[in-house]
């Protein structure tokens, strides 16, 4: 899919997610470091000791049932089945002494069983994890 194709798929469909200035910024150099232009932002509910949490990664791997939308100039695709857990998501990076990474929030959070730990999820696409 060619870069005019993806904007105008996107023209269509609802902003969906969004992503803080410093997480995009993160998302980007990270996407700049594997210097592949095929890459975007996967966000997913993945299964980890019994409970769901949620994950992302770079990815290539494209399905004709993901929900796309372009936020801040990074293609973010969710699949159909993750998409009512994390629609209206936020992705952000925080920095403390204490940790540092990637944090995915949802106000749909209460739908996972267990709760929903966030994070940076299994590296997928060949990409490597962002």
């Amino acid at each position: 899919m060619a870069e005019q194709d993806i904007i105008e798929e996107t023209e269509t469909n609802v902003v969906f997610v969004t992503i803080s200035e410093t997480a995009s910024i993160s998302v980007k150099n990270v996407i700049k470091e594997q210097n592949r232009t095929d890459l975007f932002l996967r966000l997913f509910v993945q299964s980890a000791y019994g409970a769901l949490s949620f994950g992302m990664a770079l990815d290539s791997r494209k399905s004709d049932d993901d929900q796309i939308c372009l936020v801040d100039d990074i293609e973010v695709r969710i699949d159909r089945i993750s998409f009512p857990y994390l629609e209206g998501a936020n992705v952000d990076y925080v920095q403390s002494d204490e940790k540092s990474g990637f944090q995915i929030t949802s106000p749909n959070a209460h739908l996972l069983a267990q709760g929903a730990a966030a994070g940076c999820g299994s590296c997928s696409g060949g990409a490597g994890c962002c």
